[in-house]
């Protein structure tokens, strides 16, 4: 999408302390960090207490115009948790297309 807009290519990472992550996930996530990157992604990792409002920060600094979140498939009440973060972030975003990118789970 980015190269089709002939723009620039952020990938955010916020850390915001409440995941304890297994090595796997761990081990996973820097190796999407990694790809983005040879994308030619420029990856922004951020400590936050709330996802929504350090990517709604990075959005108005940097003047982005499109934001797309990926999620993994949750059920119970983890899936709470990620609409709740999503529509914070629509809240406290300024104006921009929101595009949900959805991984099912292995």
């Amino acid at each position: 999408m980015a190269r089709r807009l002939d723009s620039e290519l952020y990938v955010i990472h916020v850390d915001t302390g409440r995941d304890h992550h297994q090595e796997q996930s761990k081990k996973t996530l820097i190796a999407n960090l990694r790809f983005a990157e040879n994308l030619g992604a420029k990856v922004i990792e951020l400590k936050g207490v709330s996802v929504a409002d350090s990517v709604a920060k990075v959005v108005r600094e940097k003047h982005i115009t499109q934001v797309i979140f990926g999620r993994s498939i949750e059920h119970g009440w983890k899936k709470y948790l990620y609409l709740s973060a999503a529509h914070r972030f629509l809240r406290e975003s300024p104006e921009v297309d929101v595009h949900i990118v959805t991984q099912e789970k292995d």
